[in-house]
């Protein structure tokens, strides 16, 4: 089969490998669609970031590991013991745990010490097959288009960042970074009813584009400060979403956040933050982290939402492009002007 493997910086590979086998309790799934998430471009230019170059504590691999973890695709293959049958359309939950540590014992393993995730520490979906546990497998109900299904991995990042940050009804929200998860957090905070949400982004298309998704669209700095003021009378907002992955972002996301609101940090980036620790501590601010999800609760309720049309992706700019053009066109120049490359690699095996 054919797969996307990851060897170093700026050098990912099309190669031929053998088709996995699914053991006990796996599937193996024939991939439709595979979406290229921002850490798959931050892995080609600037990594190894979390991809291991020595075998990983849970997985035993090391690189060159198969790339991606927004996946649909279609049961072909029950393990032994597996329930699921053949030719069921599924989202893959990529998330891995021990299932022996005290947070695996407690159900959360995204927040296991030894934890991995298929398409970083192992193998994932940027290839024709892949196996992954089937209990962590959340099946597609009839009519939802797998071009809908694949946002289903960044929609639980959202729904899980959304259920950290508590109730939201009535309440304002800003989003620092309108890219992928920035609008995905937006429409779970609406249909959840927020009374208000406010995108922040410095790029001007980005902003345009929240303000046709009907978001209040503000650049960070005084011009997101004065919508967020404007809005909640002065005191600030009620939960901030910060999603853009740079220091700089988080500092502005908790100056956003009125006294006793939530900030929930959900961008990842290797420099230090500088915390404003007095405003947290003398206005009680809540600052908290989120990331991954579980697929009983995020993965599933993202499924839920995208089939019922309460978070719509026909709006976001996004491309398809076949498996051998997803280094050139996603990875190593992604086009700006997009939030999205989708892979398609059902393709490959017609």
């Amino acid at each position: 089969m054919k797969a996307l493997r990851w060897y170093g910086r700026g050098d990912v590979r099309l190669d031929d490998v053998e088709v996995p086998r699914p053991g006990p309790g796996e599937v193996l799934i024939a991939v439709t669609l595979c979406g290229i998430c921002g850490s798959d471009v931050e892995e080609y230019h600037s990594g190894p970031i979390v991809v291991p170059v020595s075998p990983h504590p849970l997985t035993g691999r090391a690189a060159p590991l198969t790339l991606g973890h927004e996946i649909v695709g279609v049961v072909v293959d029950p393990g032994a013991g597996v329930t699921l049958a053949s030719g069921t359309p599924v989202v893959p939950d990529v998330v891995l745990g021990c299932g022996r540590c005290w947070w695996c014992a407690r159900g959360e393993y995204p927040l296991c010490e030894r934890g991995a995730a298929l398409g970083l520490q192992d193998d994932g979906g940027l290839a024709e097959y892949l196996v992954a546990p089937a209990d962590r497998c959340v099946p597609l109900p009839g009519g939802l288009p797998a071009e809908v299904a694949v946002f289903a991995e960044p929609a639980a990042v959202a729904v899980r960042a959304l259920d950290k940050a508590g109730d939201v009804s009535g309440a304002v929200v800003a989003v620092v970074g309108a890219g992928t998860i920035g609008l995905l957090v937006a429409q779970v905070a609406r249909c959840r009813g927020a009374a208000a949400i406010v995108a922040v982004d410095p790029d001007p298309g980005r902003r345009a584009l929240a303000g046709s998704c009907g978001l209040v669209a503000a650049s960070p700095g005084d011009a997101a400060d004065a919508a967020v003021r404007e809005l909640t009378g002065g005191r600030g907002a009620d939960v901030v979403v910060e999603s853009a992955g740079t220091a700089s972002a988080v500092t502005g996301a908790v100056s956003l956040c009125r006294r006793g609101g939530t900030t929930v940090l959900l961008g990842v980036t290797p420099e230090p933050a500088a915390l404003p620790a007095l405003d947290v501590v003398l206005g009680e601010k809540r600052v908290l982290g989120s990331a991954s999800h579980r697929w009983d609760t995020d993965v599933r309720g993202a499924v839920a939402l995208l089939h019922g049309g309460h978070v719509r992706v026909d709006q976001l700019p996004v491309q398809t492009v076949p498996l051998a053009e997803a280094v050139r066109r996603g990875l190593a120049d992604p086009p700006r002007d997009l939030l999205k490359t989708i892979v398609e690699v059902a393709g490959v095996r017609d």
